[in-house]
């Protein structure tokens, strides 16, 4: 890249053949064969540094900009939070390269001490405290400070040479043959200066696009580049304290006499998430289930909705629902690749005939969600005008009923967990039900239950009974009371 006929980056290719920043435009071509120059777009390369401080965001509040493309970074209140500073480097470094930076870090208790040492080739870049940056810094180049620069030659001339011996030269006479930067920054590299910083606010909405300098066809250049932008919601969502559980991504196809419309991908999952690996699962299997009616030429990814980040316990002990977010991951995913209408949950109907209490329908976030109320609820449009219906124990006496009462270990499983749809019809020999050629024995009710003359099927009547076989095998009986199709039913099995 190419800033006033000069190299202002070059890729590592360029190097290998001699071809520094700061090289000639004809200098880069006589070494590299070749070589590809592009002009310098500035609008471009701020955008870039702007979306790059976006995605940073995730590791502190703290992020400030610095001459000479540098990105600064606070992190002394995130350490113990990444697990130390060789673990939080790893991170940082890996999303910079999902953001197409090249960078090279460095890690000082002030930030100009930070500065220099990432602007070292080699040796050590990450010092934690100010003796060993002091070290540090004394054996390196005096010219490594820009105010330093312009009284090169008059530093070599008094054969100061090094940091050390810069730092060692009488402070009134180094101002009066300098200036008052150069001690200022030779002060904030060593941690006796106070540094004062414009740190970078998140926007308040999250939008971002992304123009593609090439055509994408396939699946999954579009998977690296949402990444990239994804890294960008993730630092905003950190920044703002929010999470969110729906994303918009939309991809732009070349207009022209054959424009497309864009193609639209929604993302969801079932739990507030703001990290990138919240996503990417979910967003490899949209991806993958899509197809391009067109090459893709722009991507945006926005957001709409939003809400403030839950709270995580800090005790020892996990929560109770922590188990539940394994299964939350894995119905995103199989909703991701199936489709909502393929994934089916149960929901739980106010109706107390057993083939209507139930219904499948495609699981929706608040189904996965525990912090959500799962008591049974009937749809708005019967609900209005339903009344109650009947379920009581039948007998002669109050006092005979209470008497049926079943025992409390019984009590717990009167319901079975397998029923029969539609319920079976049973023979009757000797006023028994036969099951299967055995006769079942009836160990508990009648349960009576009115219920259903407001639906089309009509008024139910029925009493129903737990019988036992022979070996022992429970099952669940009614009996119909209507004069049509009386008669007994198997309805459900117990385990």
């Amino acid at each position: 890249m190419l800033d006033k006929g000069r190299i202002l980056l070059c890729t590592p290719a360029a190097e290998k053949q001699g071809v520094r920043p700061g090289t000639s435009a004809d200098t880069a071509r006589g070494l590299a064969c070749g070589i590809q120059l592009l002009s310098d777009n500035p609008h471009a390369r701020r955008r870039h540094l702007h979306d790059t401080a976006l995605s940073l965001l995730q590791y502190t509040p703290n992020v400030s900009f610095l001459e000479d493309q540098a990105i600064l970074l606070e992190v002394s209140a995130s350490l113990s939070l990444f697990r130390g500073p060789r673990t939080l480097c790893h991170r940082i470094h890996a999303t910079l390269r999902n953001q197409g930076a090249r960078a090279r870090l460095g890690m000082a208790p002030s930030a100009m001490g930070a500065w220099v040492l990432s602007r070292q080739p080699s040796g050590q870049h990450r010092v934690l405290t100010t003796h060993h940056l002091a070290q540090r810094l004394n054996v390196l180049p005096a010219q490594v400070l820009p105010a330093a620069q312009p009284y090169s030659d008059w530093l070599d001339g008094i054969r100061c040479r090094t940091l050390q011996q810069l730092r060692a030269l009488p402070r009134k006479a180094l101002q009066q043959r300098s200036s008052p930067q150069l001690l200022q920054q030779v002060d904030a590299a060593y941690g006796q200066a106070t540094e004062i910083f414009n740190w970078f606010e998140a926007p308040p909405t999250f939008s971002q696009r992304y123009e593609l300098t090439e055509r994408i066809e396939h699946c999954n250049g579009i998977l690296v580049v949402t990444m990239r932008l994804i890294e960008q919601l993730s630092g905003w969502l950190q920044a703002r304290q929010l999470s969110t559980r729906s994303l918009g991504i939309c991809l732009h196809h070349e207009k022209g006499r054959h424009a497309r419309a864009p193609t639209q991908v929604a993302l969801h999952v079932s739990e507030s998430a703001w990290q990138p690996d919240d996503f990417l699962p979910v967003l490899r299997e949209r991806l993958q289930a899509i197809t391009l009616p067109a090459p893709v030429i722009t991507i945006t990814l926005s957001v709409t909705q939003t809400a403030t980040r839950p709270t995580h316990s800090g005790t020892l002990f996990p929560e109770p629902t922590q188990w539940l977010h394994q299964e939350r991951r894995l119905l995103d995913l199989l909703r991701a690749r199936l489709g909502d209408q393929h994934v089916l949950g149960s929901q739980p109907v106010a109706d107390y005939r057993p083939e209507q209490a139930n219904l499948w329908s495609p699981i929706h976030d608040s189904q996965c969600d525990p912090d959500i109320s799962s008591s049974p609820s009937a749809p708005p449009s019967r609900s209005a005008a339903r009344p109650r219906a009947v379920v009581a124990p039948t007998g002669t006496a109050k006092s005979k009923a209470a008497k049926a009462t079943m025992p409390p270990r019984l009590a717990m499983h009167s319901r079975p967990f397998w029923l029969l749809d539609p319920p079976q019809p049973l023979t009757v020999v000797a006023n028994r039900p036969v099951h299967n050629g055995k006769s079942l024995h009836l160990i508990h009710g009648p349960e009576r239950l009115e219920s259903g003359w407001w639906s089309p099927s009509g008024h139910e009547r029925r009493d129903y009974f737990i019988a036992r076989d022979a070996n022992g095998a429970r099952y669940w009986l009614y009996r119909q009371r209507e004069s049509q199709g009386a008669g007994w039913f198997l309805q459900g099995l117990f385990g």
